[in-house]
């Protein structure tokens, strides 16, 4: 196998669990209970979910980001499984540049969803 597909495979699950903390963060704001705050920023978060109408559809996009994460992570376990396989009749550098391609378009799907709830 070569380094450009490592590299791609790397980029792909650093993207993904990547959109996964920052989907965890997200669900962990908004998860916030009265007895778990422990100063005023926790208290500000607290009081902004309770006055913002926003808050319930950040919440629902951050569980589907963290779906989205959790089936690129496991799609991206597939790739590197039958990357590591005999391709028997298959070209290898051919069906390796498909697999990077797919690699790629992942880790841009992840980088774009993970910009969204930093901002």
């Amino acid at each position: 196998m070569r380094q450009d597909f490592a590299t791609s495979e790397e980029r792909a699950r650093l993207a993904a669990a990547d959109l996964q903390i920052a989907a965890k963060n997200v669900i962990a704001l908004h998860s916030l209970r009265l007895e778990y705050v422990h100063d005023d920023v926790d208290a500000a978060v607290l009081s902004r979910r309770f006055t913002s109408l926003a808050a319930s559809r950040e919440l629902d996009d951050a569980r589907e980001d963290l779906d989205v994460a959790k089936s690129a992570l496991t799609e991206i376990g597939d790739i590197s499984v039958s990357a590591r396989a005999v391709y028997g009749d298959l070209d290898p550098l051919a069906t390796e540049g498909a697999l990077i391609g797919r690699l790629a378009a992942l880790a841009a799907a992840c980088e774009r969803r993970a910009v969204a709830p930093r901002t």
